[in-house]
C-alpha cells in the first residue's frame, strides 16, 4: 500500500511539472487522498501500524508520503510476491489465493462438462483471435483434466498473434502456485504480446498476485480456468497493493461473505482506484 501511495504522489508531481490540466491534477490528488484515508482507516480498524516516514522528494524535506520501492517493468519483470498465487501478510501469515491451504479439499473436475460444447463456447469470444481462443480452450481443458483432484496448477503462455503455445509448465509441485523459474523468465523476456492461462484448483477468481504478475511481465491478457468450470479474464496496467487487497477481503469476510464473494468484492473495489479489469468469461459472449 505504501508503494501505491508513493506512486500516486509522484504521479501528481509529474502532472504538476508537466503543466497538466488542473482538473487532471485535482483528480489525481483526490484519488491519492482517498487511498491514503482508506489505508489509515483500515490500519486503525485492523490494528495495523502505518509504515510512513518523512522523506525528501526532489530536495524538498518535510513531505509526508508513504514510502516503498516502486516496481519498474524493465527492472523487475516478475515481482517476488507475484511468483505464485499465494500471498503472505506482513507477519508471515498466509492469506487466501488468496486460497487458504486445505480450505478447498474437493478439487475434482467434472470432465464431462469440460468436454461439453457449453464449456468450449466460453472461449469462442475470449479474444478477437480465433487461433488464440482455440489454444486457450485446449490449454484449459488439458490443465483441468491433468490437475483434477490435486492442489497443483498448470500454466500456459500463448502468442497473442499466432495463438501458438510459447511455453508451458505442467509439472509444478508447488501447491496453488507457479514459481517463475529462470526458464520461464527467459521465454517471457524473449516474447511480447503474451496471453496467459493457468488453472485454479480452489476455483477462485484471479488473485492480486495474478494481476501483479500480468502487469510486471507486460502480458496482454490473463485467464484463469477454475476446477469448477468457471473461467475468468483479467488485465492490469498498474501494480496493486496486495496489503490493501488482503485487508479488503478480511473486511468482507468479517461482514459474512464467503471466500469467493469476499475476493470478488475486493477486486471490484480495487478496480475503482487501480487500472485493473476482471470479468467472468461466459458461453453467451
Amino acid at each position: 500500500m505504501e508503494a501505491s501511495l508513493r506512486r500516486k504522489h509522484e504521479e501528481i508531481e509529474l502532472l504538476e511539472k508537466g503543466g497538466a490540466n488542473e482538473d487532471d491534477i485535482n483528480a489525481a490528488k483526490a484519488k491519492y487522498r482517498a487511498l491514503s484515508n482508506e489505508y489509515a482507516a483500515f490500519s486503525k480498524a485492523m490494528n495495523l501500524p502505518q509504515q510512513r516516514e518523512r522523506i525528501s522528494i526532489d530536495g524538498r524535506k518535510g513531505v509526508d508520503v508513504s514510502f516503498g520501492k516502486q516496481a519498474e517493468k524493465a527492472e523487475n519483470p516478475v515481482a517476488k510476491s507475484a511468483e505464485s498465487g499465494i500471498i503472505y501478510t506482513g507477519d508471515g501469515r498466509m492469506a487466501l489465493e488468496y486460497q487458504r491451504y486445505g480450505r478447498n479439499k474437493d478439487t475434482l473436475v467434472n470432465k464431462t462438462y469440460i468436454d461439453s460444447g457449453e464449456y468450449r463456447r466460453k472461449f469462442d469470444n475470449a479474444t478477437e483471435n480465433a487461433f488464440v481462443n482455440k489454444s486457450l480452450y485446449d490449454s484449459a481443458k488439458a490443465s483441468l483434466k491433468h490437475r483434477s483432484g490435486t492442489l497443483y496448477e498448470d500454466m500456459y503462455w500463448i502468442d497473442g498473434n499466432s495463438g501458438k503455445v510459447i511455453f508451458s509448465v505442467t509439472d509444478s509441485t508447488t501447491e496453488e502456485g507457479i514459481p517463475y523459474t529462470d526458464s520461464i523468465k527467459r521465454h517471457v523476456k524473449a516474447s511480447n504480446n503474451i496471453i496467459t492461462i493457468h488453472s485454479h484448483p480452489g476455483s477462485m477468481p484471479p488473485s492480486a498476485s495474478d494481476l501483479n504478475s500480468n502487469f510486471f511481465n507486460n502480458y496482454k491478457l490473463g485467464f484463469v480456468a477454475c476446477h469448477n468450470g468457471r473461467v475468468f479474464g483479467y488485465t492490469s496496467d498498474e501494480a496493486i497493493s496486495e496489503e490493501l487487497y488482503t485487508m479488503y477481503i478480511q473486511k468482507y469476510i468479517n461482514e459474512g461473505c464467503d471466500d469467493f464473494t469476499a475476493q470478488m468484492n475486493a477486486l471490484n473495489r480495487l478496480s475503482e482506484n487501480y487500472k485493473i479489469k476482471i470479468w467472468e468469461v461466459s458461453h453467451n459472449g
